[in-house]
């Protein structure tokens, strides 16, 4: 810690003054002046009528310089539950730090205020440039591609914390709205993790040339009879009996291979994979695959579980992991007009969360869908008593964020709120 700040006692903009209850934070700019709060802190920066802000007057110091190299550590997830004050520690989460020399993780404590005691950080004299907000608008080329966010289309939301390292795609099921899904993602309150809910009655825009979408390529989903809603792919005999279509009818595996290649279409727009411009292809604005989820529900996690097959098949780099709920894939690639290929690598995580009692999506189905995969990839959970519904149940929040935080990508932003 710089010297000087830990001469400064009271707020530079209210005048408050520091005690056992009342913290005072350094600007971790300058450390020069402190603040008891951020709404302190951004009153300050403009000033007022006749005041210069401190914005003119912040001046760098060598101690806030920002180390150039990363390197990866871990710390614990923790998440609230419901309106009681404390914190369940679910497990490691990645950590990546701007080379910090010396930095203790205390993990231990399951019940703490969801801050961690760490020792002061130390940093090396290289300096480069770190942006005042890790915050990410999704990709001028995603935008383009989605069309304007709409309560019919698709729901973007930054992390609650401001930091949106990871991104968290949710796919709803049949009929269904992904509204509700937009709600469970903030609900979660993941660290640094951005919400991106898509719904089945999204309409692509194809009309770039570079989004090099197969020929003839649909732009649109399912749209269900007796407006009933939207769904991804073609499961169910919509047009005549209504009844369930075999896994390898020809309606559902051509249904469910414009879907695949839309999403794909998606996904990689938000990586930047296959953007012939490479105009806005960068980290600041874009998300590289590990630092992708997918969660999706029955025909929602059937496409999520294809999606990464298909992924690993094309070569890339697998996506950070997949949590399919009451669906998964059940078709052979070769039914969907894809081969092995030499270039596969290796798979994204899945875990499946299947009801004991689900005639939609039996135990006979779910293990079929390991199997159809990479099995050493696939986590396998059945809940008891449950039938063909979303995560109803502690117990399967819990192994969804088990899951996460091993996965996720936790980004130590400077010195941010160092207490002094």
């Amino acid at each position: 810690m710089d010297a000087a700040a830990s001469t400064i006692i009271q707020c530079q903009w209210c005048g408050k003054g520091k005690s056992s209850t009342q913290r005072i934070l350094a600007c971790t700019r300058c450390f020069s002046v402190g603040y008891c709060s951020k709404e302190c802190q951004k009153a300050d920066w403009k000033g007022k009528e006749g005041v210069d802000g401190h914005k003119l007057r912040c001046k760098p110091t060598n101690s806030t310089t920002i180390p150039c190299n990363t390197t990866t550590t871990t710390v614990r997830l923790e998440v609230k539950r419901g309106n009681e004050n404390r914190w369940d520690d679910v497990g490691p989460i990645n950590l990546v730090t701007d080379n910090i020399a010396s930095i203790s993780l205390d993990s231990a404590n399951n019940t703490t205020t969801g801050h961690h005691n760490h020792t002061t950080p130390t940093f090396p004299n290289s300096e480069c440039t770190d942006s005042d907000s890790r915050r990410k608008e999704l990709p001028s080329r995603t935008q383009r591609l989605l069309g304007p966010q709409s309560a019919h289309t698709y729901n973007y939301q930054h992390s609650h914390d401001g930091v949106d390292e990871n991104l968290l795609i949710f796919f709803h099921g049949a009929g269904d709205s992904h509204l509700p899904y937009s709600a469970l993602g903030q609900k979660m309150q993941l660290p640094q993790t951005a919400i991106l809910s898509l719904g089945a009655s999204l309409s692509l825009n194809l009309s770039s040339e570079y989004y090099n979408a197969p020929h003839n390529l649909s732009s649109k989903f399912v749209e269900l009879p007796f407006d009933l809603g939207y769904t991804w792919f073609e499961e169910l005999d919509y047009e005549f009996t209504g009844e369930p279509l075999p896994k390898d009818h020809p309606r559902r595996l051509k249904s469910l291979k414009r879907a695949l290649d839309l999403l794909e279409l998606i996904v990689c727009s938000l990586t930047g994979i296959n953007d012939a411009n490479h105009k806005d292809v960068s980290e600041s604005t874009t998300w590289i695959p590990e630092r992708i989820f997918l969660f999706g529900f029955s025909a929602g996690g059937s496409l999520a579980m294809e999606m990464c097959r298909m992924w690993m098949n094309a070569g890339r780099l697998p996506l950070g992991g997949a949590i399919c709920v009451a669906g998964g894939i059940q078709t052979e690639m070769k039914l969907l007009g894809m081969t092995k290929s030499n270039r596969q690598s290796k798979p994204t995580d899945v875990l499946i969360i299947a009801g004991e009692i689900d005639e939609a999506y039996p135990k006979e189905s779910a293990l079929l869908s390991k199997q159809l995969y990479q099995p050493s990839n696939v986590q396998l959970h059945f809940q008891k008593g449950k039938g063909h519904s979303m995560i109803g149940s502690k117990d399967e929040m819990q192994l969804i964020m088990e899951f996460l935080s091993k996965r996720l990508v936790r980004r130590l932003v400077s010195m941010e709120g160092l207490s002094i």
